[in-house]
């Protein structure tokens, strides 16, 4: 009985997860519609969510509360890994620097910032740096916001907001060849979790957050349509961010599709055109040809017409030049017999003893 008890519980446990883990039915509509629908679903507003999307092919953008400052959790690393890298690349400080609140050196610094999340090596890197206030300066180099656009909650703890995330990760995705460890340790973090707990078709350099009911991530979707997605909750749980990966992906490739087929459509429409441009042109060509052709032989039978009409005509016999044709004859033919005559007679005159 204990048996059957606890084998119902484990098949009820089971279901409810299931339940939990299987994505949303997929959304239809515009971008605009979808998100509608998927804040509604999941009872977000902007107390509790933020979102940035862009389109690294096409360009288009989606934003929702994307300058409310939230929570960020973890997700600082981003910028501030970042921010070093690049301090590394200027010469300003070596990767086989010994940060001393660290323990180690920020070669592994970065490792363990990225792929394992750490905590108290994260902060030492971001007080190595100088104050609070000066570690949150330096890192508005990535940003886009303005002075006015960004709220004084910014100053004041841990606050990011998805546009800054958003605007880190282009800066990152646009100079990629320029930071490849960053991105292969943005690769390897959490490989089953947030943004890649549904998606597992395309690789996605991410950094995720989690902290007294923050539950972010922001992240580079590689593959052959790429897009940024930044995404914080509050109290609204991980799966959030999980869910959002997939309907961002499926809108990113479903528009991308649609494109590639727009675009084969005009490339036949064109074809089509060229093609019956080709055939226009060959068809007055030959009717040319064709014209030409009646021309000359147009011409050419009047020209043997006119050789026709002017050719020098024959010797005419008429009845009064035949009379006196045989006229002449048989006077001819008389003299010839007279001649003969005398002739034969002289002979015979000649020839007697």
């Amino acid at each position: 009985m204990i048996r059957r008890i606890g084998a119902a519980v484990l098949l009820i446990l089971g279901l409810t997860v299931s339940a939990l883990a299987a994505p949303d039915a997929p959304y239809t509509g515009t971008l605009a519609e979808r998100m509608d629908a998927f804040r509604q679903a999941h009872r977000l507003t902007e107390e509790n969510f933020a979102v940035s999307y862009r389109d690294l092919t096409s360009g288009e953008t989606y934003d929702f509360n994307e300058t409310g400052m939230m929570t960020a959790a973890s997700t600082f690393k981003l910028p501030l890994n970042l921010y070093y890298y690049e301090m590394e690349q200027s010469g300003d400080i070596s990767p086989d620097a010994y940060l001393a609140d660290a323990g180690t050196t920020l070669r592994n610094c970065h490792r363990m910032s990225l792929v394992d999340s750490n905590n108290e090596v994260s902060i030492a890197m971001l007080y190595h740096l100088g104050s609070f206030r000066t570690y949150k300066d330096k890192m508005r180099k990535y940003f886009t916001m303005t002075d006015e656009e960004i709220s004084t909650l910014y100053w004041a703890d841990n606050y990011y907001c998805t546009r800054m995330m958003a605007d880190a990760l282009e800066y990152l995705y646009q100079r990629q060849d320029d930071f490849p460890e960053m991105i292969e340790y943005l690769k390897q973090a959490q490989p089953h979790a947030y943004f890649k707990k549904y998606v597992d078709d395309r690789e996605i350099a991410h950094k995720y957050g989690s902290f007294e009911g923050a539950e972010n991530d922001v992240g580079i979707f590689f593959g052959d349509h790429p897009f940024l997605l930044a995404v914080y909750t509050q109290s609204a749980g991980e799966d959030i961010s999980a869910q959002a990966a997939v309907l961002f992906r499926d809108y990113t490739d479903q528009q991308a599709a649609a494109r590639e087929a727009e675009a084969a459509a005009r490339l036949a429409e064109e074809e089509a055109a060229r093609q019956a441009e080709r055939e226009r042109l060959a068809a007055e060509e030959a009717a040319k040809r064709a014209e030409k052709d009646a021309r000359d032989l147009e011409a050419a039978s009047e020209a043997a017409g006119e050789e026709t009409e002017n050719a020098p005509s024959g010797p005419v016999l008429t009845w009064w030049m035949i009379l006196v044709m045989l006229g002449v004859f048989a006077s001819g033919s008389g003299i010839v017999l007279i001649l003969t005559h005398h002739v034969r007679k002289r002979h015979t005159a000649d020839s007697a003893p």
